[in-house]
């Protein structure tokens, strides 16, 4: 009896489910290119838009439309433009001149050689670990590249030079131009196509990859006009420079921001023969002033993220259709999913399509499955697929091809986002008027160095301010002193010239407001260096066009805040500089000791560098560009100390005291000396520092559950992920959390907090523990250890100086993030935001790998690694979700590690699909008692429990089943039918075993 009613049920069920609506889909793949024009020189600085040309502006469309699913694109007006201008020949780039050089066999300089071997910047600026390592004679190069770089001393660009021969040159032209071409469009010209097996290549190999770069440029804004004709595609439009919009709407530029908008509208209709009735707006940042522009320019909808909705309206689902009305005009605003875009531009390219599928399928079975319930994939078009094996190519066709026929079966429904609109705009849900905090830039904001501190008014409106980025802020582009000094540059520029302008002088302005100058400079995402001089040479048009003297901080080689580009060592109370020179420093004074001579510059970085009230010199004494802003100089030869004044030296006498340049100890001080910087940190004056604990970490256990290895990166040294101590001190007003490391590592990608590699997380119970899940590391916390504080300790971007609480708030750069002695990092954090310390804190310790692409800016770990995955992750809990992100734990011993980060659960279920539970983590520490002397109660109540696979070959009908061991016979019915009506195959079900 019990069998047949089974029976009945699941038939009822199946009946329900094929009932179902389908799953609606939206994709949106956001094409941009920032501005490379140096308007100064004539020509594009940077090669990207002509490299993504030949591949994935191309490819992209090709591919996705062999499927037949409907998909929108977004061109930015700046992408355009540029591609116009290679088309016609107007402008090139750096990199094609120099190639096209070498091609007609023209001699190079020795600068021009010197830009094809640095990195970033040069011909090695391809993905190292899918092209470079798998290319022999690439691979060749390389090593010659690091070895001279390593050997050569610093700025000596000819001993680097001198390691190359002219073929070498020629090989890596050809290799960099030709293995940017993508595999499927390189296919269509023969003759390129079989220069991918050759080793060493001709001047004529490179002139014909050259002349195939520009047809296929040519290509690409036809190819989606003639999509969008045949209404295979919907074109999405982008405002002119892609600007931050908010920010420029802060600053009081909306009649800027309608010129971005105008003008992309011209260029839609002239060469893709277009009127979008929807705008994407740049980094998805929105506030309602940019919602009330965009309904005034006739769209019909646009797109943010789900965090912007979360701080709109906390509790609503992204998954629905939202509108604003504006004097009774509507703007519908679509929210999309982070978690499946990201997928797409970041996880996915570690699985195989199939496995990628799966999971993409598996996350859409929480979402509501309502007549217009959406899920929106947005996510960069251009940047991802070299990331992907094959350049994405194979990825591209076997999955969206598995959607194609998932919509065939009537599981999933694709849609144009204006059609969509179109069908459910009766249904949509209006965003309510409410109060918020939007930012001020009417003011002087080159003050602050932090975005907690800036300047905020109080608005009524429909939307929070926010982006795609760091929780829905717009921390990425704004509260870095870098980023705050450029958008005064930007406000005095227009206050200096004006509005009313001809198009040859507001070209520049244009270009100088958009949203890619600020994303570089605060660091958050990487070395500003390639954009510098762009944005730099934008405004200086600006106010020579205008006729007017630019100003002199325009031409420093510093980033706006005055941030030095590089920085080659760092010392605490001294720094040896290059040719024998020492500098030192106590809590009064600076001197310089050794047998060379020169003249030495300083800047302290503390001191605001506002354009309305500039100081510091941008010149040296001989007239020599500076890489810093220099408030001091000091002459070795004759012990004469100078200090700036109007961009100008002034002799003060022999003596150099740190308040002269007002310095105070604990300050850090850039010092520049023959065109190199140097970090120099002024020692601490003695202060009552109480001990509170300290702990020991076992050495050698930087291997997360036993068996996670480093990515293949050479930047991964062993031991820079080893966790070997902790310690934690009372100063006072706040209290310092010291990690040591078993190796630093440098500081590789010039993290803004004096190192790259590593993120530290600290969860603290202050006595009432609320959450025991953690940010990111995919583990969660036993009840004894649940956080009401989280301290993330990273190398200072964005979401790598962030105070975490229990609610969801929190507080960026509140921290004092930097390296200390003996391999050790040290953060400072104030007590009116964590507390006094108490003896019943239990902090709970872990450090993982800092990725700023990454999700939660943590590394990817995989099954197996790659040049920046981590390998070695249990394949089951990769695929379930539940593969701890961590590669050391603050832990007694490596049994206590190793038994609490494998204490998850995975279970597969028939359809295929891996479910699981996280690792629970209990182990915590605290303080007994309140002196010197510290004891640790370390607990270490980890529950073994036991991790079960369950692997079938056997896919269920209507009539088979087959029972998972830990889930019953009616969720086992449920899903058997959820995989007959996705129509799964077992191709597509199929997953590696663990």
């Amino acid at each position: 009896m019990a069998y047949y009613m089974r029976r009945i049920i699941l038939f009822l069920v199946l009946a329900l489910f094929l009932l179902a609506q389908p799953m609606n889909i939206i994709f949106v793949f956001h094409n941009h290119q920032p501005w490379y024009i140096d308007l100064e020189k004539g020509e594009l600085l940077l090669p990207w838009v002509r490299i993504h040309s030949v591949g994935n502006y191309l490819k992209v469309p090709l591919l996705v439309n062999q499927s037949g699913v409907s998909v929108a694109y977004t061109l930015s007006g700046s992408l355009i433009e540029q591609i116009n201008w290679y088309a016609n020949r107007t402008y090139v780039d750096a990199r094609y001149k120099i190639s096209q050089k070498i091609a007609e066999g023209k001699p190079l300089t020795l600068e021009e050689k010197y830009s094809m071997l640095l990195v970033p910047g040069g011909f090695f600026d391809i993905n190292w670990q899918n092209i470079v390592y798998k290319h022999p004679r690439y691979t060749v190069l390389l090593g010659i590249r690091n070895d001279a770089f390593s050997k050569c001393p610093p700025g000596n660009i000819t001993c680097i030079v001198s390691r190359f021969s002219e073929q070498d040159f020629i090989d890596l032209a050809t290799l960099f131009n030709l293995l940017w071409i993508d595999p499927y469009i390189a296919r269509q010209y023969p003759d390129v196509w079989a220069m991918r097996n050759k080793t060493s290549f001709t001047r004529n190999d490179l002139k014909r990859v050259l002349e195939v770069h520009m047809d296929l440029i040519s290509k690409v804004l036809p190819l989606y006009r003639a999509l969008a004709q045949q209404k295979r595609v919907e074109l999405v439009l982008v405002p002119y420079s892609h600007p931050l919009m908010p920010l420029l709407a802060d600053m009081g530029a909306l009649e800027d921001l309608k010129v971005h908008i105008r003008l992309s509208q011209n260029l839609f209709e002239r060469y893709l023969g277009v009127s979008p009735t929807g705008v994407w707006p740049p980094e998805q940042a929105v506030n309602d002033d940019v919602l009330r522009l965009f309904t005034e320019s006739g769209f019909l909808w646009t797109i943010t993220d789900e965090d912007v909705l979360k701080a709109t309206m906390p509790g609503a689902s992204h998954f629905g259709l939202y509108y604003v009305d504006y004097g009774g005009r509507r703007i519908y605003v679509f929210f999309r999913d982070k978690t499946l875009s990201d997928g797409l531009g970041f996880r996915y390219a570690s699985m195989k399509p199939e496995e990628a599928l799966a999971d993409f399928m598996n996350y859409l079975k929480r979402v509501p499955r309502d007549e217009c319930s959406v899920v929106v994939v947005a996510l960069d078009g251009e940047n991802p697929w070299e990331n992907y094996p094959n350049f994405g190519d194979d990825f591209l066709i076997k999955f969206f091809g598995g959607l194609a026929q998932l919509e065939k079966n009537g599981t999933i429904k694709l849609w144009k986002p204006t059609d969509f609109v179109k069908r459910c705009s009766e249904k949509a849900t209006p965003l309510p008027q409410r109060e918020f905090e939007y930012f001020n830039l009417k003011v002087d904001i080159s003050v602050y160095t932090s975005i907690r501190d800036l300047p905020t008014r109080i608005v009524q409106g429909r939307i929070a301010e926010g982006s795609w980025s760091s929780g829905g802020s717009l921390a990425i582009w704004i509260g870095d002193v870098d980023e705050n000094v450029w958008w005064m540059w930007l406000k005095k520029a227009r206050e200096d010239v004006g509005l009313n302008l001809k198009w040859d002088v507001l070209f520049p302005l244009l270009v100088a407001e958009a949203s890619d100058w600020p994303f570089w400079y605060g660091g958050e995402m990487g070395s500003p260096q390639t954009f510098d001089p762009v944005a730099k040479s934008a405004l200086i048009a600006f106010y020579r066009r205008a006729g007017l003297q630019p100003p002199m901080y325009l031409f420093s080689l510093a980033y706006p805040g005055g941030t030095p580009r590089e920085i080659v060592g760092r010392g605490d109370g001294k720094v040896a500089l290059y040719e024998g020179l020492t500098v030192y420093v106590n809590t009064t004074h600076i001197w310089i000791e050794g047998a060379g001579c020169g003249v030495v510059y300083f800047s302290n970085p503390t001191l605001p560098r506002s354009p309305y009230f500039f100081r510091g010199a941008v010149y040296g004494i001989h007239g020599e560009k500076l890489h810093i802003y220099a408030d001091m100089a000091i002459d070795s030869c004759n012990n004469t100390v100078y200090l700036s004044d109007g961009g100008k030296f002034y002799p003060v006498g022999k003596a150099a005291r740190s308040y002269f340049i007002g310095a105070q100890p604990g300050d850090k001080l850039y010092v520049e000396f023959n065109g190199l910087v140097y970090v120099l940190t002024i020692p601490e004056s003695p202060v009552q520092q109480k001990l509170l604990m300290e702990v020991a970490d076992p050495p050698g256990d930087d291997f997360g559950t036993g068996k996670y290895r480093y990515p293949k990166n050479p930047v991964f040294k062993p031991g820079v992920f080893d966790l070997l101590g902790f310690t934690l001190y009372d100063l006072g007003d706040r209290l310092r959390f010291m990690f040591r490391v078993r190796e630093f590592g440098g500081n590789p990608w010039s993290g803004p907090a004096g190192f790259s590699l590593q993120f530290f997380h600290v969860y603290i119970n202050r006595g009432r523990g609320e959450r025991n899940d953690t940010l990111g590391l995919g583990v969660t916390l036993c009840k004894e250890a649940m956080w009401d504080v989280a301290l993330l300790i990273g190398p200072g971007w964005s979401g790598g100086n962030r105070i975490v609480y229990s609610d969801g708030s929190f507080i960026d750069d509140a921290m004092a993030i930097r390296p200390g002695p003996n391999n050790t990092i040290v953060a400072d954090v104030p007590k009116k935001y964590i507390g006094e310390f108490e003896k019943s804190w239990k902090l709970t310790v872990f450090l993982t790998s800092w990725d700023g692409y990454g999700p939660d800016n943590i590394r990817r770990f995989g099954v197996v690694e790659d040049e920046w995955t981590v390998g070695g992750a249990d394949a089951a809990a990769v695929l379930a979700g539940v593969a701890p992100r961590v590669f050391d734990v603050l832990a007694p011993t490596v049994d206590a590690q190793v038994r609490a980060l494998t204490s998850y659960k995975v279970s597969r279920l028939p359809n295929g699909t891996y479910v699981g539970a996280p690792a629970s983590v209990c182990i915590f520490y605290t303080q007994e008692k309140p002196a010197a002397t510290i004891t640790a109660t370390i607990t270490t109540t980890v529950t073994q429990t036991s991790r079960e696979t369950v692997t079938t070959t056997q896919y269920l009908t209507e009539t088979q089943k087959e029972t998972v061991r830990e889930v019953n016979w009616v969720a086992t019915a449920i899903v058997s039918v959820l995989a007959f009506i996705l129509g799964l195959t077992p191709s597509l079900l199929a997953k590696r075993e663990r």
